[in-house]
């Protein structure tokens, strides 16, 4: 029998996908009132303030939404599916490079926020996905592999669900396209060592160090994927 390293997680983010899947599977259809939070407490065996944290996520996603004084009802407007699904589409037309331009743009901002809030929990979960780097399958049962789990264990230290999913928008498109960099004879350690000065610099609490960083690393992506076209 393998054992698996057990993934840490928020609470309220299982009460998410719960509450997710039951909407996917039609048990709450659009425009269908939700249990009261005392009965969904209850049946997740969790606090309202940890009920109230999932909701607050859900509602900033458009799934749930709440009428003052008659509860939380299912979004009418529940395409967020589809909307993503046509996002995704229009950007998968842009170049790799193009992909790598806008990433200059919004994780500069997310290495930088996360230098400022991380916690030491934080810091430990960025600091274990770093270490995951030449370690795991690519093909292994590890969502996204090693540099994908890095970037969002940094993106979830900033506390922004925005931040984070627009890191898993990011990386789910980066998975669709050929990426052959990690593949040239080197470039692996050369990514581990880039990611480990952006680690260092979040550990550091220097936001223009982690700025800094991470943009080395981005022009070291974009050389290899020039030389290497």
């Amino acid at each position: 029998m393998t054992i698996k390293k057990v993934k840490y997680h928020r609470v309220y983010e299982d009460v998410i996908e719960q509450i997710e899947n039951m909407i996917i599977a039609g048990k709450y259809k659009p425009g269908d009132v939700l249990p009261t939070e005392r009965e969904l407490a209850q049946s997740f065996g969790i606090s309202r303030n940890t009920l109230r944290e999932a909701f607050r996520i859900l509602e900033r996603e458009g799934l749930v939404e709440t009428r003052p004084g008659g509860g939380r009802y299912v979004s009418k407007n529940l395409d967020k599916e589809d909307e993503t699904k046509r996002i995704i589409e229009n950007i998968e037309k842009a170049t790799i490079l193009e992909l790598l331009e806008a990433r200059k743009i919004f994780e500069v901002g997310i290495v930088e926020l996360a230098a400022v809030r991380a916690t030491e929990h934080d810091l430990l979960e960025i600091e274990m996905a770093l270490e995951k780097w030449g370690v795991i399958d690519r093909d292994a049962d590890e969502s996204g592999g090693p540099n994908q789990s890095f970037h969002l264990s940094i993106a979830k230290a900033t506390h922004n669900m925005v931040l984070v999913n627009l890191i898993e928008l990011h990386m789910d498109l980066i998975r669709r396209i050929p990426m052959k960099t990690v593949e040239v004879p080197g470039r692996n350690h050369e990514i581990y060592e880039e990611h480990r000065a952006i680690f260092q610099a979040i550990k550091d609490r220097n936001p223009q160090q982690a700025k800094q960083a991470l943009l080395t690393h981005l022009e070291r992506v974009v050389e290899t994927i020039n030389e290497n076209k």
